[in-house]
């Protein structure tokens, strides 16, 4: 999309926000609220297989256990009325980082013109891939899947630069969301884009019944003067079973551009020869036990297929894993998640020939 297609479609959606305003919306009172909140993740890794270490690499010396924080986080949602409201979030262990600039997780302002407009600006998560799309505080393994972060690897999710469209229609009946967001199209925290073509997302979610959400989303991307297109279709079932256990199944299927390896090419390829796709299936039952060690028992498991080039034979790779949750207090404030994770590639990652690897990760999560 060029930059005369998307001023004048920003400059009509905000004439239609005005006239919307000035006849439906009432006066508005500054009534202003911080709500400050921290959320910590610490783990335990182990390798399984020899040779391989705790990034689950071959390395001929590997590092086969670890503790690390994966997550350190403060978030302070601020809400001046109820037409105006933004987020900060912050992730701390990007301080000792490379590039101290991307602490700033998001920063984003919104305002609302009702449940069927609504404008995003700053830094958020793009509208795009039901893994990445999912909050880090309700994952349903300890970790995204592979497929999603190859797909962050390549800026087609995650957090962006840019402005958003967004809305809800049928909110009580049939909930259908839309949101239409113009991306820079590179990393976080950059201070300019690497190119002056922006990236296109859009994204449609619908609920026909209350327990099941179905998902789309498309995306244009810019990538050396050229672009391609991505796309995905997922779906969400989450249903209470009895009084007391809640089960969720999720699965998706995404495609798109392998925009690093198309930037590095120097063959003379075309985009249409780096494409990427993943796809996975997952399950998690939930059961409230009220006990006074633990209030609610996890068991789920999920399969993932992820390849980074099909022009490329034996390019994928497939990940098993089985998880068991404990739930100490309500909403995942207190979280105890043990993952076993097996991992098979098409080709061998060593000299050796291994082609399959085991590993353990306990994670620990808390909210304050």
């Amino acid at each position: 999309m060029h930059l005369k297609q998307i001023g004048l479609l920003a400059i009509c959606a905000l004439l239609s926000a005005s006239a919307i305003g000035q006849t439906t919306t009432p006066e508005q009172t500054f009534t202003p609220t911080i709500k400050v909140k921290a959320l910590v993740h610490s783990r335990f890794e182990a390798s399984l297989t020899d040779s391989v270490d705790v990034q689950n690499k071959f390395s001929a010396d590997p590092l086969t256990n670890n503790f690390r924080l994966r997550r350190i986080e403060i978030r302070t949602d601020i809400k001046l009325n109820d037409k105006f409201s933004g987020v900060v979030r912050v992730q701390l262990p990007e301080l000792k980082g490379t590039n101290p600039g991307r602490v700033i997780e998001l920063a984003y302002m919104d305002y609302k013109c009702s449940d069927y407009i609504q404008f995003r600006a700053g830094q958020f998560k793009m509208p795009y891939e039901l893994d990445e799309l999912t909050s880090h505080e309700d994952l349903r393994m300890i970790d995204r899947g592979t497929t999603s972060a190859l797909f962050v690897s390549n800026s087609l999710s995650s957090y962006q630069p840019g402005a958003m469209l967004f809305g809800t229609f049928m909110k009580e009946k049939m909930p259908l969301n839309y949101y239409l967001a113009i991306a820079n199209g590179s990393n976080r925290a950059v201070t300019n884009d690497d190119n002056s073509q922006k990236n296109l997302v859009g994204r449609l979610e619908f609920s026909p019944v209350k327990a099941i959400r179905i998902g789309a989303n498309a995306q244009n991307i810019y990538v050396k003067d050229t672009s391609g297109v991505s796309y995905g279709v997922d779906l969400s079932v989450q249903q209470k079973i009895g009084t007391k256990s809640k089960l969720i199944v999720e699965g998706e299927y995404i495609q798109g551009v392998n925009s690093t390896s198309f930037i590095a090419d120097t063959n003379g390829l075309l985009i249409e020869d780096f494409n990427m796709t993943g796809y996975f299936a997952q399950a998690l039952l939930k059961v409230d036990i009220n006990k006074s060690w633990c209030k609610t028992l996890e068991f789920g498991g999920k399969f993932e297929n992820t390849d980074p080039n099909t022009s490329k034979d034996e390019n994928d790779y497939t990940t098993i894993t089985g998880n068991i949750g404990f739930t100490f207090l309500p909403e995942n404030t207190a979280r105890l998640q043990l993952n076993v994770i097996n991992t098979n590639w098409a080709s061998a990652i060593s000299p050796g020939g291994i082609t399959s690897a085991n590993m353990f990760v306990a994670q620990f999560q808390l909210k304050i």
